[in-house]
């Protein structure tokens, strides 16, 4: 007799109906109990929208009204909006249950913090919303370096190119940054991560970041449908369908030349791991259809490995003879194969068969690097990031960074 599956879900929305939809075809006795969302009508709609019929989940308006019935499941998914991670993981942290945390786990040093003291010595339980990391391609790739491929590795170049990145300006539940946080956070997290996970432990970062193509001078309340210039402008869904966008298929949305966007539309950060090698992360948000790109290369001292998302191929150059290796990957759903990796692995969390792998001290991690992106973009320095055991960790207060490089000093006349 197979083992049933019992999942309460808070904040049943686009992403998390379609986790929903990814686990009835991962599990055949996957049941959804529960359902805690101030709109109900939504939350079932949004099942609508994916084809999920088979689910009968009680509903709840609050979290408080669920948690006498949180003995029920085997497990918490929370995908409310960003903002509402961190009080919604600390509203459930006492029932001890595994979460599935959607990224990011907090939008503030204030809420990580919490998350830290919140889930002390229960890390592991928690799945945060990782996919990259997860993935069949950055598998390979791990495997590569784990077979000494590479050698000592000194630098990894990092790019994210995203080829909808009007989505983040013009659509309202997107362009609110005090519910999103901030590009940073929205995106670098997930770079961040794997980042982390080929170099280790970060010590500093700095980074800088614009916006010279979207906002401007609209009015905030300006949507496509009620502009003059619908069928000229680029980023009109008339526009998004003539060029294959499939942004199109959004519709209607807020104007992204409007005098309330505080977005970047690009962004780069540069990242000082403990073993002295180091990482440059670049995004941008106004590539376009198969410019779109995702991917890094990682430079060793006996061969370069070079991988994209997008195009799905990894490329391991040798240094020490003539030869390429082509590796073609393919994967089936979302996040390029990561999606159904993470949930196959909070299945095991909650029923007790392994750890998490992608667990919470990753994620508070990656979302102080992104804050401290952020701060250090708008300061014009370098932060320190401190030891996620230290009392510190994750305020970026501490002393300026001193490395012990003793390479190209600085000479008389150039202080």
């Amino acid at each position: 007799m197979k083992t049933t599956l019992d999942i309460a879900v808070i904040g049943l929305g686009h992403r998390s109906s379609y986790l929903i939809s990814l686990f009835e075809k991962l599990y055949l006795n996957f049941r959804l109990r529960y359902v805690v969302d101030p709109n109900e009508h939504y939350a079932k709609s949004n099942l609508s929208k994916w084809g999920i019929t088979k689910q009968n989940p009680e509903y709840f308006s609050d979290i408080d009204s669920f948690l006498k019935y949180a003995g029920n499941v085997n497990g918490i998914l929370i995908g409310s909006p960003c903002n509402q991670h961190t009080p919604n993981a600390l509203d459930i942290a006492k029932t001890r249950l595994p979460v599935y945390l959607e990224k990011p786990v907090a939008t503030s040093f204030k809420q990580i913090q919490e998350l830290k003291e919140g889930f002390k010595g229960k890390e592991d339980q928690v799945v945060v919303s990782f996919p990259l990391s997860q993935t069949p391609l950055f598998e390979s790739v791990k495997n590569q370096i784990l077979e000494g491929k590479l050698g000592t590795i000194n630098q990894v170049q990092a790019h994210n190119n995203v080829p909808y990145g009007s989505l983040y300006y013009g659509y309202p539940s997107y362009r609110n940054y005090s519910v999103s946080g901030g590009l940073w956070l929205q995106k670098a997290t997930h770079d961040f991560d794997y980042i982390n996970k080929i170099l280790g432990s970060p010590i500093s970062i700095t980074a800088m970041m614009n916006r010279s193509v979207y906002g401007g001078n609209n009015p905030e309340n300006l949507w496509c449908s009620k502009c003059e210039l619908i069928s000229s402008c680029s980023e009109s869904p008339e526009a998004f369908a003539k060029t294959g966008n499939t942004l199109a298929e959004l519709g209607d949305h807020k104007c992204v030349w409007s005098e309330d966007i505080v977005y970047q539309d690009a962004g780069s950060a540069l990242i000082m791991y403990e073993s002295g090698a180091h990482a440059n992360y670049s995004q941008n948000f106004v590539s376009r259809l198969n410019a779109g790109r995702r991917g890094a290369t990682i430079t060793g001292h006996k061969a370069t490995i070079s991988f994209d998302w997008y195009t799905k191929m990894i490329y391991v150059f040798d240094h020490m003879k003539k030869n390429t290796e082509e590796i073609k990957i393919t994967n089936s759903d979302g996040h390029h194969g990561g999606d159904s990796n993470l949930l196959k692995n909070f299945a095991d969390v909650c029923l007790g068969k392994d750890n998490s792998k992608t667990d919470l001290n990753s994620g508070i991690l990656s979302s102080a690097m992104c804050l401290s992106a952020k701060k250090a973009s708008h300061d014009q320095k370098y932060i320190a990031i401190a030891d996620l055991k230290s009392e510190c960790f994750p305020y970026p207060d501490q002393p300026p960074i001193r490395t012990s490089l003793k390479l190209e000093p600085v000479l008389r006349g150039e202080e």
